[in-house]
């Protein structure tokens, strides 16, 4: 009886319910446009349903606030955001200015993802989940960011530095770089033979090197060992880490890092399919 009191003396009646609901609408919609207002300080445009579902990650408490850019290119920008007191880094793909018959070709091949070509934003959403997928497979087994969470054509992932300083690419540091290889090495022989994955854009630029350890990111071409692509792709990973490391000094070959990989050599009809890549 008492617990029927207190509910009673606390109902709110329909005016009141009313009120309450539009002020708290007023509210969304204020936090909407002045985020739609800050947003344009970072110079980047994008259409407005992206903008909205943006919002949605702060407005669902997913991320607490976006801080700026870390890297922006043709079709996509990366955000570097926060949730609490850690770092996400937010991968935003451009939907008017991506290459859709390069996703297609790898997305028609990929066993995990089923995707017609009835629109481009929905085959940027299937290039995201697919992106979202293989960070989540890999982070399990080497060093590569974690996946948080993906809605539409955003993707949110764990941010790769020190206190929110992104870590350098590889490119840009000084190393051992013999132990390096090696790292590098074991690490594409664990994502194909546990990860079951092809890197598949594996250079100097797409690993980060956080406490003198590589990071392997930008895991959107990655596709499954089963993938027609697969080989070609893997071969030109290894060619593109043995140009690298062949700079630095370390003696390598692209067909036994390949080898050290597979157990197998070379298929010659693999290689050539690389020109068409």
């Amino acid at each position: 009886m008492e617990d029927d009191k207190i509910e009673e003396e606390f109902k709110l009646d329909g005016k009141e319910e009313l009120k309450l609901d539009r002020e708290y609408q007023k509210k969304i919609i204020e936090r909407e446009r002045k985020f739609f207002e800050e947003f344009k300080t970072f110079n980047e445009v994008f259409d407005q349903r992206t903008l909205k579902t943006l919002f949605s990650l702060l407005a669902g408490k997913h991320l607490t606030e976006f801080i700026g850019v870390v890297s922006s290119g043709k079709e996509a920008v990366v955000f570097k955001a926060r949730k609490g007191k850690f770092y996400r880094a937010v991968k935003v793909y451009r939907v008017a200015t991506c290459d859709f018959k390069t996703m297609i070709k790898y997305l028609q091949g990929d066993p995990r993802i089923h995707v017609r070509r009835s629109s481009r934003r929905m085959i940027v959403h299937a290039w995201v989940e697919k992106e979202f997928r293989n960070l989540k497979r890999a982070s399990e087994i080497i060093n590569a960011p974690k996946a948080r969470l993906r809605r539409e054509n955003v993707l949110v992932m764990d941010f790769v530095g020190y206190r929110g300083e992104p870590a350098p690419k590889l490119k840009d540091v000084t190393l051992e770089w013999e132990g390096c290889f090696k790292e590098i090495r074991e690490s594409m022989k664990k994502l194909y033979e546990e990860g079951e994955l092809v890197h598949g854009d594996l250079s100097e630029y797409n690993i980060l090197v956080k406490d003198n350890s590589p990071v392997f990111i930008d895991f959107s071409q990655s596709v499954t060992i089963q993938h027609p692509l697969a080989q070609p792709l893997l071969i030109r990973d290894c060619i593109n880490i043995c140009s690298f490391f062949k700079k630095k000094g370390v003696s390598c070959n692209y067909k036994e890092l390949y080898k050290y990989i597979t157990g197998k050599d070379i298929n010659p009809v693999d290689e050539m399919m690389i020109k068409q890549l």
